[in-house]
């Protein structure tokens, strides 16, 4: 792929990165330029806008299917090939089960699903989408690789602040013994409509 001999980039990478590039380029045509945590200067948007030239609409919607479907996936394999074998080492007696212990374990989980689990998923699902006319157009310059970077330490921030809220949110949960049937299913629908809504108002915008 023409360009990729300079620099660390990989062609999976830069795949993974014009995606990503789509989908902020997609969320700035609906009206969203900015988002907690995810902000850029004009020179990164020129370089979002760039990249994203190449990705056409279909191969966005398949992108976002499969990342989804393969991130659901490594969140299973986390759970099953790692939390559960620790808990049941640790706590043979279920009954026994700390509640700080437990929630240090569901953080990890999260970091992993999130900090690994997420960029994988999404370096796949670009590598998999992008045709090769795609790849062939897609050029790494140094201003590619510090957009890469930003974009990294940005999904890093996004883990580390979850995952950190996590775990006093899941103790005082525990703390307080709210009954969170009703709540949860309140909050869901809640966060359903918001997305749904803000998904349409993009669609009507664009």
């Amino acid at each position: 792929m023409a360009g990729l001999s300079q620099g660390s980039l990989s062609q999976g990478s830069l795949a993974s990165l014009a995606f990503w590039a789509k989908n902020m380029s997609v969320l700035r045509e609906g009206g969203y330029s900015w988002w907690p945590g995810f902000s850029y200067t004009p020179a990164e948007w020129d370089e979002i806008e760039r990249l994203a030239k190449p990705v056409d609409g279909g191969a966005y919607l398949k992108f976002i299917g499969l990342n989804a479907l393969l991130f659901i996936v490594f969140a299973g394999i986390a759970v099953v090939g790692f939390m559960l074998p620790v808990l049941l080492l640790l706590y043979p007696d279920p009954s026994k089960l700390q509640p700080l212990p437990f929630v240090l374990l569901l953080a990890s989980v999260a970091a992993i699903t999130i900090g690994v689990g997420l960029p994988l998923s999404m370096k796949i699902s670009a590598w998999l989408c992008a045709s090769e006319e795609v790849k062939t157009q897609l050029v790494a310059s140094s201003e590619t690789e510090k957009l890469g970077k930003r974009v990294s330490w940005q999904l890093l921030r996004m883990t580390l602040i979850m995952c950190g809220l996590l775990i006093p949110g899941v103790l005082l949960w525990i703390a307080l013994d709210i009954q969170g049937g009703p709540l949860l299913t309140a909050i869901k629908a809640i966060l359903a409509l918001i997305f749904i809504g803000s998904t349409a108002l993009v669609a009507l915008r664009r």
